[in-house]
């Protein structure tokens, strides 16, 4: 196998942005000001939401009780919770109300959203990468590339998706060390993607990683069968149902001593 040049998914992480809300300060000391640029963005906060801010911003104009929500700083100024009534009350010219809390970094920032306004899979990616972890760098441009879901990504890396591999990659420690074999599986996906509407479903890649783990499989083989009959292939939940279906296709017109088992 050739080897990977990290650098080419680097680029395509490069425009992930975030900004988000929910943190309780304790004996707050409140601020109010109308100059603007004191503040700025954390790195690794979710991205600006237009859809929220227009939403917060017609509520503000019908009832503004921006002054019993103060946004949340950090020492620096950055906006630790509150970016989009910061955004709104600039864009309405009203001043900002605000409170200076002490040293908080984005994993705690991740937590404490997430119990109030559930993070994504894609938030926890774009914070990460905001803040600079090279593993996840690498994860956002390879299903960027590739155009696969985060749960596809993950059954190509890890060959299986949620539970512990979830938990560390909300943690912030998640580590690539398989992307030779990720990006081989990949090429091979994608390499099939004319012959069958499955190949973005992430149950249809969980059996095919299956099919890639069997010693005897011939992906040339799978490649010629699926040409002719990979408009079969029904969807399905069910990875053992698609292993059947590729299992019947792949052996179709073979002799017995020429037949593999991928289930």
């Amino acid at each position: 196998m050739k080897d990977v040049d990290t650098s080419t998914y680097n680029e395509f992480a490069e425009t992930i942005v975030t900004t988000n809300e929910g943190i309780v300060a304790q004996s707050p000391v409140r601020f109010t000001t109308m100059d603007y640029t004191m503040f700025s963005f954390l790195p690794g906060n979710r991205r600006i939401s237009r859809k929220k801010v227009k939403k917060l911003t017609e509520s503000i104009k019908m009832s503004n009780l921006t002054e019993l929500y103060p946004i949340l700083v950090n020492k620096d100024m950055q906006i630790l919770d509150g970016q989009h009534r910061y955004v709104s009350c600039c864009e309405l010219s009203l001043p900002i109300h605000y409170v200076i809390v002490g040293n908080i970094d984005i994993s705690m920032i991740a937590r404490l959203n997430n119990a109030q306004d559930k993070w994504t899979a894609y938030d926890f990616l774009n914070a990460w990468c905001e803040v600079g972890l090279q593993d996840y760098k690498i994860f956002a441009g390879f299903i960027r590339k590739y155009d696969f879901s985060f749960s596809v990504g993950q059954v190509l890396f890890f060959g299986r998706w949620g539970g512990r591999n979830y938990e560390d990659f909300r943690e912030g420690t998640m580590k690539i060390t398989t992307l030779k074999e990720a990006t081989e599986r990949a090429e091979w996906i994608h390499s099939l993607k004319e012959m069958s509407p499955c190949t973005t479903d992430r149950t249809f890649v969980l059996a095919m990683v299956q099919c890639f783990k069997n010693k005897d499989y011939d992906h040339s083989r799978m490649t010629k069968k699926l040409g002719y009959l990979g408009s079969s292939i029904k969807r399905s939940t069910n990875k053992q149902q698609y292993l059947r279906q590729l299992e019947e296709i792949y052996n179709y017109r073979t002799a017995d001593t020429d037949k593999i088992r991928f289930w």
